[in-house]
């Protein structure tokens, strides 16, 4: 009985050998957590840049359509513009609020239209709903990720767990404003020169894994980043976060565009681009297909 005992005791473990298995258990489960964080995040960042993409062709397709990019809300009276240039015939009766936007709504609202179905043809009131002619939409918002909160329709990334609507700026005859800017988002300018990026058209940016917009607006040196910037993506960051930017350096610096065309002149009945009227045309990514149901600065 006594020899048995012994045997017993001799097959346990003991509280020293319990804690090392414990510890070692947690490091490989915090190492694979980490890892394959590390891959959704990676995976995210591809879905991300083919999607700003997509929105910065649909920016251009509304440009080429209406001559003109379109506004981004932050001051209401360059949307009013918009309107009487655009469509004069429209009383401004009949222009929804558009103080109650910002630059996190612009790309729903001047890309889908409020209703998310395009702009009516009836020159005296775009904004009506119905109508077999529609200009637009100009691009295809995946709709489990458009979010109404309020008069403001934002759209949101892929496949991040705390996302931040894009937000686009639009840039001025002086380039952007110094009070262009959306929380703590603002538009970039080139750390070089310290002139604006894309200083005669658009910023699209996205707030990245975090869902927090860095304050920083130096690109690509990134000398007055936060550490929300290091994750953030934008339309002429060529698919790169912020952080890859900086350790790229002056190369991350998008080249100097071609002098843009001047636009043709808009069909006076206003008639529906032909196309695009569902983008994007192309077989999306794995996240977008499987969102293919119906879909709003």
């Amino acid at each position: 009985m006594q020899m048995f005992s012994r045997a017993a005791r001799r097959r346990g473990f003991t509280l020293v050998e319990l804690l090392a298995a414990i510890t070692i258990t947690a490091i490989l489960a915090g190492v694979l957590i980490k890892g394959g964080m590390t891959v959704v995040g990676l995976a995210s960042n591809v879905l991300i840049t083919w999607e700003i993409a997509q929105l910065n062709d649909a920016v251009e397709d509304f440009a080429v359509y209406f001559g003109d990019y379109p506004p981004d809300f932050h001051d209401p009276a360059a949307a009013i513009q918009f309107m009487q240039a655009h469509f004069p015939k429209c009383p401004a009766t009949n222009y929804p609020n558009f103080a109650l936007q910002n630059p996190s709504s612009a790309l729903c609202f001047w890309l889908a239209g409020p209703s998310g179905q395009g702009f009516s043809t009836d020159p005296t009131n775009p904004f009506a709903a119905g109508g077999q002619r529609r200009i637009g939409p100009f691009i295809r918002f995946a709709p489990n990720r458009v979010q109404a909160l309020g008069p403001l329709t934002q759209y949101f990334p892929p496949q991040i767990l705390h996302p931040a609507p894009y937000v686009y700026f639009r840039a001025g005859k002086k380039g952007y404003l110094g009070n262009c800017g959306y929380q703590a988002a603002r538009p970039y300018r080139n750390s070089q020169n310290g002139q604006w990026i894309n200083a005669d058209s658009f910023q699209i940016l996205c707030a990245g894994q975090d869902g927090q917009f860095g304050a920083g607006n130096h690109f690509p040196a990134g000398d007055n980043y936060d550490k929300a910037n290091l994750d953030d993506m934008a339309n002429f960051s060529y698919g790169c976060t912020m952080a890859q930017a900086m350790r790229a350096g002056p190369s991350a610096i998008p080249p100097t565009p071609p002098a843009k065309q001047p636009a043709g002149k808009r069909p006076a009945e206003l008639k529906p681009p032909e196309p695009p009227q569902q983008r994007p045309s192309e077989q999306p990514p794995a996240e977008e297909s499987a969102a293919n149901e119906p879909a709003e600065q």
